[in-house]
């Protein structure tokens, strides 16, 4: 049995049924299970928004976990939402736990969606590609 895995996560449990001439046993059932963990993860996933009052709007983070024994590297951070937001990374166990704190510095009060690009020196997953969004409401006379 062959499992494609690019589009599973967590645990798994798949069947495959095997027919024969077998008088006495026409079929058997073959089961495979498992566990796919990817190579990063984002949790609780690679989604932050940020929502409130101008001046005033709670910062949000997300933690970026290695699931590999080698060490991963983040070599870098592209923010094409430069006039919206700030971001800091900080390396909670190094190389394998990051924590990425993203805050509202918005002069004006709208909307506005983007992204945070993380460039790793993993080769399996050279980029990990986080979107922001901002409702960002005037400040209040």
């Amino acid at each position: 049995m062959k499992i494609d895995t690019s589009r599973i996560r967590g645990e798994f449990q798949k069947k495959a049924i095997v027919w024969s001439n077998d008088e006495e046993r026409k079929s058997i059932a073959l089961y495979l299970a498992g566990e796919v963990k990817p190579h990063v993860s984002l949790e609780p996933g690679g989604y932050l928004s940020l929502m409130g009052i101008r001046g005033r709007v709670p910062g949000e983070h997300l933690k970026i976990v290695n699931n590999h024994e080698d060490p991963l590297k983040i070599k870098g951070i592209e923010n094409d939402l430069k006039d919206r937001i700030r971001w800091i990374l900080k390396e909670i166990k190094p190389g394998y736990v990051y924590r990425l704190e993203v805050e509202d510095i918005s002069k004006t009060a709208g909307d506005y969606i983007g992204h945070l690009i993380l460039k790793t020196d993993n080769p399996k997953k050279p980029e990990l590609i986080i979107i922001v969004n901002g409702s960002i409401r005037p400040r209040e006379n």
